[in-house]
């Protein structure tokens, strides 16, 4: 083992996150500024991501947390370039590092060394996320800028198709240079488009629909278990409604939750145990007339089943399932894959 050699690019592998990392702390350093709080950050191989539940209301302060990354990185490079420039042959060692078709012949030291990487590394992820294309920050600076011109689905067609060309665009690039780096880059690139596509494609069609499209209502069979019912009941009822999820209610007929048919299918195991465990303790409300996506965008966030519908008095008056929400958004090509699967 060169243990010599084990450090060397153990330290560089450190190098390179903690550029990432301070990409990142960019944006969420520029979203505290701005009133919004970053959850959390998260590195990984191929880069990394400030997680934010909400963005900036204003545009330029929306526009200012997405170019704070690609900034914190150029402020790095302008620190690294101008130390360098006072080494013993600044301006060779600028040339030999940005220059690579460059045909120079250098000594650099550690320090040379990591001062070079640090000025390319960090120009490349500037300039590199200032692409205009989805996911990077440049695409997200343009689609802020779209969005009030051309509302918000043309904007998101806008950044995912360019997306979708740089990407290939890269990935043939990456194939003749002989670098799988950016051909794995450039298929995230591609994947990530094309799933934001896709998210607004169903956005636009749930935003077409109303609650009564999927709204299931309780008529002469009340579709409910109790806490303390056994599996074997819970099943039978299942069996009796034809539902994929029954509320949960408590003693007092209040309802905690949900519970999910194929939970039971894959984690029951005895029959007469009681269904409490296998419950999801947790709903969303919603009110007959609220927009039916609305809805959909907070039992998302709340990652539950489904929601309560009821009246001004509290009067139950349905639930709406994410299953039925699939099945609602379910297409031909994708009844057609699921064959092959």
């Amino acid at each position: 083992m060169n243990w010599a050699s084990v450090s060397w690019w153990s330290s560089i592998a450190l190098l390179l996150f903690s550029f990432v990392l301070i990409h990142e702390l960019g944006h969420a350093l520029a979203a505290r500024n701005r009133g919004v709080q970053a959850e959390k950050i998260v590195l990984f191989p191929l880069g990394g991501g400030a997680y934010m539940p909400e963005q900036p209301k204003q545009l330029w302060s929306e526009v200012f947390v997405y170019a704070a990354g690609p900034l914190a990185n150029i402020l790095l490079a302008v620190i690294a370039w101008g130390i360098l420039l006072l080494r013993p042959d600044g301006k060779l060692l600028v040339a030999f590092y940005l220059k690579l078709s460059g045909n120079l012949v250098v000594f650099p030291g550690i320090l040379d060394q990591l001062l070079g990487l640090t000025l390319a590394v960090n120009l490349l992820l500037a300039f590199g996320n200032l692409l205009p294309a989805y996911p990077l920050d440049g695409g997200r600076i343009l689609r802020a800028l779209l969005r009030h011109p051309f509302g918000v689905r043309v904007s998101t067609v806008i950044v995912t198709v360019l997306g979708i060309i740089i990407g290939l665009g890269l990935a043939w690039a990456g194939w003749h240079l002989g670098d799988p780096l950016l051909v794995v880059g450039a298929g995230f690139i591609v994947m990530m488009s094309v799933m934001e596509y896709q998210n607004g494609w169903q956005r636009r069609r749930l935003a077409g629909k109303t609650l009564q499209d999927v709204l299931r209502m309780p008529q002469k069979l009340q579709p409910g278990v109790y806490t303390n019912n056994t599996v074997a009941e819970t099943i039978r009822k299942f069996e009796e409604t034809g539902w994929p999820v029954l509320p949960v209610f408590n003693q007092w007929n209040e309802q905690i939750g949900f519970v999910e048919a194929a939970v039971l299918q894959e984690e029951a195991v005895d029959l007469q145990a009681a269904v409490r465990p296998f419950c999801e303790v947790e709903f969303v409300s919603a009110g007959p007339d609220e927009n039916l996506l609305a809805v959909i965008e907070r039992i998302v966030d709340a990652n539950v089943y489904g929601a309560t519908i009821t009246g001004g008095r509290g009067q139950l008056i349905g639930y709406v399932f994410t299953e039925d929400v699939m099945t609602l958004l379910d297409t031909p090509f994708r009844r057609m894959m699921r064959r092959w699967e």
